[in-house]
């Protein structure tokens, strides 16, 4: 799928929590989940990098096992319920919006076994940053899970991906979820809920002041598609504007985003560095087919 070469010794182990899943397109199935997309992107960027899943014992889980280690993301982790299915979501095209998303549920990511061995395990992995959404955590056992990740494991980035879908959350969950992040990258209408939910202004500057002082996050991102995004980090606000592209697809455009995101953190760059690196990813993912398009480090500037 293109990347370029195995992780350099200064990359990191990152591990991703929540669905994976089935993007059920009119043109055939594309293997997605948020998370799971940042992740597989993250790779593609060299780093190392684990999933916290489950899949249904059918074809579809299988098939998402085997393309998971594929995109060469370690698979330890992504269990099988022999109960439920494997996650789907029909991607309906929308005049307005671009894409509707119609979530199947029961799902077998909705239901992670194990918990307790399950830490363990991960604790030996040894994550240096962790990445989650929203969508999976609305599940009993899968935000306490998250949690015993970010107090007991510990990785240093914890990115908070807030990607929020209609009917899948709640302000209690979301603010649960703020509290355990690091990072917060999110678009404009995710910020005005953030704002709603924080009782100030949905800006990157205001939202990642309060968010320092409320539950000590270090950074806070704001995308606005073709028209830029900005970053509070460290006190500071750096801003981009978008990048013109002739656009394919817009559905993980903003997962590549927030790998690109944090993976420039990872390594140390500047905040409109990370900024900028960020949003020629997303750019250039926007303007190719699928959430996973094939892309090399080279393309990306």
């Amino acid at each position: 799928m293109g990347y370029d070469g195995p992780p350099s010794p200064e990359r990191s182990r990152i591990l991703g929590i929540g669905e994976l899943l089935w993007d059920l397109f009119p043109d055939g199935p594309r293997l997605g989940g948020a998370p799971f997309n940042v992740i597989a992107n993250l790779r593609r960027l060299g780093h190392q990098v684990a999933f916290v899943s489950a899949v249904g014992d059918d074809e579809l889980g299988r098939a998402a096992v085997a393309a998971a280690h594929a995109l060469e993301v370690d698979a330890t982790f992504i269990s099988v319920s022999p109960d439920l299915p494997t996650g789907t979501v029909e991607v309906l095209p929308d005049p307005v919006e671009g894409h509707r998303f119609v979530i199947g549920s029961p799902a077998a990511y909705e239901s992670i076994a194990g918990r307790e061995a399950l830490i363990a395990r991960i604790a030996d992995w040894r994550p240096d940053a962790l990445v989650y959404g929203t969508l999976a955590q609305r599940f009993v056992g899968v935000p306490e899970l998250t949690g015993q990740v970010c107090l007991g494991v510990a990785p240093g980035h914890r990115l908070y991906d807030v990607n929020l879908r209609d009917g899948t959350w709640s302000p209690g969950l979301v603010l649960d979820l703020l509290g355990l992040a690091t990072i917060v990258k999110g678009n404009v209408d995710e910020a005005r809920v953030l704002g709603e939910l924080l009782g100030c202004d949905p800006d990157a500057a205001t939202l990642g002041r309060r968010l320092a002082e409320r539950y000590g996050i270090e950074a806070v991102c704001v995308t606005n598609g073709q028209d830029g995004a900005a970053l509070w980090a460290g006190g500071t606000l750096a801003e981009v504007d978008g990048i013109r592209v002739d656009v394919v697809d817009t559905v993980g455009a903003g997962d590549a985003f927030a790998a690109g995101l944090l993976h420039a953190m990872l390594v140390g760059r500047r905040s409109a560095e990370a900024l900028a690196f960020a949003n020629r990813l997303g750019a250039l993912v926007a303007s190719r087919r699928g959430a996973l398009p094939p892309w090399r480090m080279g393309e990306i500037g």
